[in-house]
């Protein structure tokens, strides 16, 4: 047969010499027995389990451990706390941390006390009407949100994602 002509290909009355066809119709029409297995990550892990894997970290007399990150070039955990900056080799394996201290000067802690109203602001400050913010203000400060009450109606806004899309 030359090279150029082609092979007539079945008609709809001519089977294929191939039993794969068949052999895979077989096999996938079988019965299923037993359960396929969920498979949802786990969300959440008792502290007797992860006791053991975990390392733990503090430094007396020093709070708010709130910045966490990673640079994975390094191998190295930055913590970020108030007026410190802690930097730990990963894996951890307990030893002293390098650390930044960086005090304040006392006229940048005034002007950040003057701008979160920390002094007797409240004498600046003419109030005509006080009113609860229960069930209308987030009671933690860090909480991304805010509401208004404002002719009879409550505005609130928010960051979180409450239909988790």
């Amino acid at each position: 047969m030359p090279a150029s002509a082609a092979r007539p290909l079945p008609g709809p009355g001519q089977l294929t010499a191939s039993p794969f066809p068949l052999l895979l119709l077989a096999v996938l029409s079988g019965p299923v027995s037993g359960r396929v297995p969920r498979s949802v990550p786990r969300t959440s892990l008792p502290i007797s389990e992860a006791d053991s894997c975990l390392t733990r970290f503090a430094v007396p007399h020093t709070y708010n451990y709130s910045v966490l990150l990673v640079d994975p070039a390094s191998h190295t955990l930055y913590v970020g706390a108030r007026d410190t900056i802690f930097a730990l080799s990963l894996p951890f394996s307990g030893e002293r941390p390098r650390r930044i201290d960086w005090m304040v000067p006392e006229a940048h802690r005034q002007n950040c006390r003057k701008k979160g109203k920390k002094e007797d602001v409240s004498r600046f400050q003419q109030v005509e009407r006080l009113e609860s913010g229960r069930g209308k203000c987030p009671f933690e400060p860090a909480q991304r949100s805010a509401a208004v009450m404002a002719g009879g109606v409550l505005y609130a806004a928010t960051v979180k994602n409450y239909l988790g899309t």
